[in-house]
C-alpha cells in the first residue's frame, strides 16, 4: 500500500517542480528588454526629427516647377556675361 501512495504522491508533485527552460529562453532571456527599448526610442525620436526637417524642406519649395524655361541656365547668367566673382559665364554652343 506505501508502494502505492508513494507513486500517487510522486505522481503529483514532480509536475509541480520547476521545469528547465525551453531551448534558447535560459534565465538571462529577458534582459535584453531595456536595451531594446532605448534602440526602439532612440529611432523613433531621429524618425521624428527627419520628419520636420523634410516638412520645412517641402513647404520652402515652390509651388510650381513650370515657370522653368527648358534649357536655361541655373546660375541666371546670360551668355557671354560675367558672374559675381568675375568669371566669364558659361557658353551654349
Amino acid at each position: 500500500m506505501t508502494a502505492v501512495v508513494n507513486q500517487v504522491v510522486t505522481g503529483l508533485l514532480v509536475p509541480t517542480q520547476d521545469r528547465p527552460p525551453p531551448p534558447g529562453q535560459l534565465p538571462e532571456w529577458g534582459n535584453a528588454a531595456p536595451a531594446g527599448l532605448a534602440i526602439v526610442l532612440l529611432l523613433l525620436l531621429a524618425t521624428v526629427f527627419l520628419v520636420r526637417n523634410m516638412s520645412k524642406r517641402i513647404t520652402r519649395l515652390p509651388e510650381s516647377f513650370d515657370g522653368d524655361a527648358e534649357g536655361a541656365d541655373p546660375a541666371g547668367t546670360a551668355p557671354g556675361t560675367t558672374t559675381d566673382r568675375g568669371h566669364a559665364g558659361p557658353t551654349r554652343p
